[in-house]
């Protein structure tokens, strides 16, 4: 019988933002909100039946607070991966999006036509995301035979994953829903890996994204 590996991609619940959430955060590190903390728990509630073989997050707080909430039983377990954090957008980290436009007119204007591959100064591109990231993923896929395991990151870093794997297209990341809490669940079966859900959570997300 072929041994079969599920792996749950989980996104952060929403975190605590300036700006009123109109700006460019990547690996700064802000925490949860009253609300993503919230949701973190009751997501607790459907998984709570899975046996996970293993836990693994993100370094940054609000990655690692979420799957803490969303496996209670798990919060001693979780292994840290730094490789799984968002990504680094350098000089325009904590900067609002009309900052950003308005002191960065041309660099600005080439980083919409090419998320993928344009970073920000002394930043990261989602190329680079991606690179550094899926190496992380494929160690963690080369230690995992089979069983359940979770992961818990970041929408930049888990939409990388799934456009090396099934052949999205990297630019188009922000036109995908990847709601707070969300959950993409991966299988591999005889090495071949295949999505079974896409951004599955329980709860309301229509301005998650």
């Amino acid at each position: 019988m072929s041994e079969v590996l599920n792996i749950f991609l989980m996104r952060h619940g929403k975190p605590k933002l300036p700006h009123g959430g109109r700006l460019y955060y990547g690996r700064t590190d802000y925490p949860l909100t009253e609300e993503g903390e919230s949701c973190a728990a009751e997501m607790a509630g459907y998984l709570k039946d899975i046996k996970f073989s293993r836990v693994f997050s993100s370094d940054l707080s609000r990655a690692r607070r979420t799957a803490e909430l969303a496996v209670p039983a798990y919060k001693d377990k979780i292994e840290i991966v730094p490789e799984l954090r968002e990504i680094n957008l350098g000089d325009w980290e904590g900067k609002s999006f009309d900052e950003v436009r308005s002191d960065w007119v041309d660099l600005f204007e080439k980083r919409g036509a090419s998320f993928a591959a344009v970073a920000p100064p002394n930043g990261e591109c989602f190329i680079d995301v991606q690179k550094r990231a899926g190496e992380a993923f494929d160690k963690i896929l080369s230690e995992n035979a089979s069983g359940n395991i979770l992961i818990v990151a970041h929408g930049g870093v888990i939409w990388t994953l799934m456009c090396r794997h099934f052949d999205f297209e990297l630019n188009d990341m922000f036109f995908y829903a990847m709601g707070f809490c969300g959950i993409h669940i991966l299988r591999r079966t005889d090495k071949m890996l295949r999505l079974v859900r896409y951004n599955w959570a329980p709860l309301p997300t229509d301005a998650d994204f």
